[in-house]
């Protein structure tokens, strides 16, 4: 599924480099439900954003689904972006003057996928998150952890081959954040492939495995022995926890 060979990532400014990966090397195989933690400076968002095609190594082999990345052009970045790869951000990234069910849609609408199925994977997502009944709410006629749901809805509806949510808890109260830990985990059930950076130790004890970076390197990659279980259903109809 994903696999980092060598990944190095250097960021020049004048005569200044700054080396962000220093060879990173780790696989990711379908269906995995991973966490990749870190201080500030360890190299962590640089591994999301050449996960999520954002940017590009300046050296390296980054497999995903058997196609090179690195060394696809802009053109075709975007396209596995959008295919591909479906984004849950910190900061939630909805349009405000749109309500839920169009926020959701609008992944769909770039890959030009016609009105009426957009409708329904749209309204089948957010049951999905809990909120079948917030379908025409604008974010600011929602909370913090719904306006997540409906990121994590808008995430799924192209049936991307790997999430990639960047701190998706970074803003919430521990309720709100149980609750989004409740979808990510139903979401590897049912087979999903979630790689989470997070700075909680706590949130990545919902995962299956934890990558530590350190310094642009990797300093431990090991399993969650027993993982946490996120007791916080959803109930459908009322689209609120129960």
């Amino acid at each position: 599924m994903i696999q980092l060979k060598g990944i190095k990532k250097i960021y020049t400014t004048g005569d200044i480099q700054v080396h962000a990966l220093r060879g990173v090397d780790f696989h990711i195989k379908a269906g995995e439900f991973v966490s990749i933690m870190g201080p500030s400076g360890s190299g962590k968002s640089t591994t999301m954003n050449v996960l999520g095609c954002l940017d590009i190594p300046t050296e390296g082999e980054y497999l995903l689904d058997g196609v090179d990345v690195a060394k696809a052009t802009a053109k075709e970045l975007a396209k596995i972006r959008n295919r591909k790869i479906g984004f849950v951000f910190q900061g939630f990234n909805l349009l405000p003057r749109t309500t839920a069910l169009e926020n959701v849609e609008l992944p769909m609408l770039y890959a030009g996928i016609n009105a009426k199925e957009r409708h329904q994977r749209a309204v089948e997502a957010l049951e999905s998150v809990g909120l079948g009944d917030r379908v025409y709410h604008r974010p600011k006629e929602l909370s913090g952890g719904q306006q997540q749901r409906v990121a994590i809805a808008r995430s799924l509806v192209c049936r991307p081959a790997i999430i990639l949510a960047d701190e998706p808890t970074g803003n919430l109260d521990s309720k709100a954040s149980e609750e989004v830990m409740a979808i990510f985990q139903r979401l590897h059930r049912e087979g999903n492939t979630i790689v989470l950076v997070t700075h909680e130790p706590d949130i990545a004890e919902y995962t299956q495995r934890i990558i530590r970076f350190r310094d642009g390197e990797i300093e431990k990659d090991e399993a969650v022995e027993n993982s946490r279980v996120a007791n916080a259903p959803l109930d459908r109809e009322k689209g609120g926890a129960v």
